[in-house]
């Protein structure tokens, strides 16, 4: 979870009024819930097709338009915080409307989810094996949320359409995956902008000649990189695993608008695992590995040994913020396996079994075939 220096006690004012504020999003016509609707960009009943937009915060009043968390308003578009404000300021607390927990005992994930929703299976690795999870009165709230975009069917028909496509697959994949749906989930994520200044220097290699007379030639070289990161995304995640994460990206995260509850109605939403700092130096390690590669393209000549670089960072800001996914999590013989979709932009990644029978018969029919063409030879 974030650092200690985010949090408040369960007795803090700030913990009172969450409690106080926790709240449903009932449909103003008949009493159902209303839930975020990808494909309308809207609050909608699915019983009576009431809908509504969801009210910027601090704007006219309506379903979702402000957390009641003593806070004061908040603008409806997130923008960048210094990192220095941000490990030392007191952030809000809760999810700014009442939210059940489970906690999966084998990938450790905290889902939430409404009050009166049954969690029978873990949405990110598809496991039965969850238990209740206490409320976390020190939760950190995500300041921006990105919504969802993606419709359900859509995300649950690329699952289809992927699953025919894999090779070398068990035959009987489809008819005995144990998927009990797709699940639409917020993950937490933090962003980063820095400017950073890299000195380095190292050995460029010159060949000349070919062949056995080819050789060599090493001189000394230097330069300077200038480089500027903007919304560098670094997972807060438990369940998305930071390459699982880097396979769905991009995500729009210029399009994070201010966090509110309603947007969350309908879906699961995943706590923060990882805190500010931390984040930080998993953006730096990211930045230092980008800057290596920018740094390795810049020395001249055929070849390039003995790099080193030297970076100085600058202006460091951040935002925290929820991004969606849709995760198809099932069970084959026993082992998980998944499909997850970025619930953005549609850009999908998965895993499956391999089906070792195909891939060995696949290999001994290459090796016939290369038999056969050899002997004719």
């Amino acid at each position: 979870m974030p650092e200690d220096s985010q949090r408040g006690g369960s007795g803090s004012p700030a913990a009172a009024a969450i409690s106080a504020s926790a709240r449903k999003f009932p449909c103003p016509q008949c009493g159902a819930d209303v839930v975020w609707s990808p494909g309308a960009r809207k609050l909608r009943c699915d019983y009576c097709a009431f809908e509504q937009t969801v009210a910027a915060v601090g704007g006219s009043a309506g379903i979702g338009a402000r957390a009641a968390s003593g806070a004061g308003q908040r603008a409806a578009v997130v923008v960048e915080r210094a990192l220095a404000d941000g490990l030392a300021r007191k952030a809000d607390l809760g999810w700014g409307a009442e939210r059940k927990a489970v906690r999966c005992t084998k990938c450790g994930a905290v889902e939430t989810f409404e009050p009166g929703v049954a969690a029978k299976a873990c949405a990110f690795c598809g496991t039965p094996a969850v238990v209740e999870a206490p409320a976390n009165v020190d939760l950190v709230r995500p300041e921006g949320v990105l919504p969802f975009a993606v419709a359900k069917n859509d995300a649950l028909q690329r699952f289809r359409g992927w699953l025919n496509s894999l090779w070398f697959r068990p035959s009987n994949l489809k008819e005995r995956a144990a998927l009990t749906g797709i699940q639409g989930i917020y993950v937490p994520f933090w962003t980063f902008d820095a400017d950073s200044h890299s000195d380095w220097t190292a050995e460029a290699g010159y060949r000349h000649g070919s062949g056995k007379n080819a050789r060599v030639e090493w001189r000394p070289a230097s330069g300077n990189l200038d480089h500027r990161f903007d919304d560098l995304p670094v997972p807060a995640s438990q369940g998305v695993d930071g390459a699982t994460a880097r396979e769905l990206e991009p995500f729009p995260t210029a399009e994070l608008v201010a966090y509110d509850p309603s947007y969350l109605s309908g879906f699961l939403a995943e706590e923060y695992a990882v805190g500010l700092g931390e984040a930080q130096t998993l953006a730096r390690q990211r930045m230092d590995e980008t800057l290596r590669k920018a740094c390795r393209a810049e020395v001249p000549g055929d070849e390039c040994r003995n790099l080193h670089v030297s970076t100085v960072y600058s202006q460091w800001q951040y935002k925290s913020g929820l991004v969606p996914v849709w995760i198809a999590a099932y069970l084959y013989q026993g082992k998980s396996f998944r499909y997850v979709v970025n619930g953005a932009t549609g850009k999908a990644t998965g895993t499956a079994p391999w089906s070792w029978v195909k891939i060995g018969f696949a290999v001994l029919a290459a090796l016939i075939i290369l038999g056969f063409i050899f002997s004719n030879s």
